[in-house]
């Protein structure tokens, strides 16, 4: 028996702005953000010389938590795959940057505001 995997279909702007409009209203609950912000604040409270190891040892793992099951209804396998087929389409359009920019923000423990969150998902 084999099994046929379907194939996943290519990264578009307008694919993009979809994946990004769901993955970042999920950091924007408040159930998620706090989560992030309570991984962020542990990792600040390290020494100094260990805050960036700790932020990509707590934050990464949570971000995949999260935005994981929903990238995976996309097709795309994992977070990383999944931001560095979004990111090549950040060059022909200015909001996918944006929430390029936005999730990297996230990853590396400068969660946006809610408004910015907000500002951001209403313009998709």
């Amino acid at each position: 028996e084999i099994l046929v995997k379907m194939a996943t279909p290519p990264m578009t702007v307008e694919r993009a702005k979809l994946i990004l409009k769901d993955t970042i209203a999920l950091f924007a609950t408040p159930e998620n953000k706090e989560r992030l912000l309570a991984a962020n604040e542990q990792a600040n409270a390290a020494p100094e010389a260990e805050q960036n190891m700790m932020k990509m040892q707590l934050l990464v793992p949570l971000i995949t938590e999260i935005a994981g099951e929903k990238l995976a209804e996309y097709g795309l396998p994992n977070v990383m795959m999944g931001v560095m087929q979004i990111q090549m389409m950040a060059g022909s359009d200015p909001l996918v940057a944006e929430g390029v920019q936005l999730l990297t923000q996230c990853a590396s423990g400068n969660i946006p505001t809610d408004d910015v969150l907000q500002a951001y998902v209403e313009k998709l």
